[in-house]
């Protein structure tokens, strides 16, 4: 079971999207159209899986996901969690097709250590120094000038990835997958998302894609792991998090504006989601895990 997850690149200047990770929080199974790249400040992810694959990282580790690969990261329940700092930057589909020559046909994929060349690893350590540089750099507060520093930053980013570390190849990657329930579950998630902040129920949506309320719910869950309205608590909450660390609007507004019938059940849902309540989550946060868009 997965779940596709849609990237917002609304933007300032620039639309990527540049998230602070600094708890150890397992991610379900799930892609999206966007490039994302990941990198290990400190600490270590024990199960990044991407494509099938996986991963265990370490401070200086960078990984790639393509776009529309099957990915995510799992702390086992064994082990003692201890968090780690890492960056994710993720760059939009469209964006990507109209700046780097052939995307739709290239693939980004950085060898494993053991077949690394003297080349590779030379290439690896600039791109680990300027991912190491750039964390530092947005980890702390920036003003406007510095939005276009971060925007050069980025690009340089991308330019020693796709330079050193991409190939072009003859399946194009905008093919999610080929089972039909996937396509049409796409659509579906792309509007619940886009009408999120609306009065939705199971049974307008379902009414929206001419499905039977039950067909409709049974094979979301299955597919999503989570009931319709479980995942458009999520939609919300996504949204009401970053309003919670980069504005100063009040629960109530939040709650109003993310699509919440009232304040209660905003709170309620939030508590359950992260064992905290959105005012205690805010004093948590202290300027800590911001999520930036350029």
């Amino acid at each position: 079971m997965y779940y596709h997850e849609s990237i917002d690149s609304k933007s300032k200047i620039f639309p990527v999207k540049i998230i602070l990770h600094d708890k150890a929080v397992n991610v379900p199974k799930h892609w999206h159209h966007s490039l994302e790249i990941s990198y290990t400040y400190q600490g270590s992810i024990p199960d990044f899986t991407i494509a099938g694959k996986h991963y265990s990282t370490r401070p200086g580790t960078i990984l790639v996901v393509n776009s529309n690969e099957i990915h995510s990261v799992f702390f086992p329940k064994t082990k003692k969690r201890q968090d780690s700092l890492a960056l994710s930057l993720i760059f939009p589909y469209p964006f990507l097709m109209k700046i780097v020559p052939n995307y739709r046909y290239r693939r980004y994929e950085i060898p494993d250590k053991e077949l690394l060349t003297a080349n590779n690893q030379q290439n690896l350590a600039e791109l680990e120094g300027i991912l190491k540089k750039f964390f530092q750099f947005a980890s702390h507060q920036t003003n406007s000038l510095d939005e276009i520093s971060k925007t050069s930053q980025i690009l340089q980013i991308l330019y020693l990835l796709t330079k050193n570390f991409s190939s072009i190849v003859t399946t194009p990657n905008d093919l999610a997958t080929t089972d039909k329930p996937f396509e049409r579950l796409d659509e579906i998630i792309m509007f619940i998302q886009e009408h999120a902040k609306e009065a939705l129920t199971v049974t307008k949506i379902a009414d929206h894609f001419n499905l039977s309320t039950s067909y409709f719910s049974r094979n979301f869950k299955y597919y999503m792991g989570n009931s319709v309205i479980e995942y458009l608590n999520l939609v919300r909450l996504h949204e009401a998090y970053q309003l919670l660390t980069n504005t100063k609007k009040s629960i109530l507004v939040i709650s109003t504006q993310v699509g919440f019938p009232n304040e209660k059940a905003f709170t309620r849902t939030f508590k359950r989601i992260y064992k905290v309540t959105p005012t205690d989550y805010r004093k948590r946060l202290s300027g800590k895990n911001r999520t930036n868009i350029l």
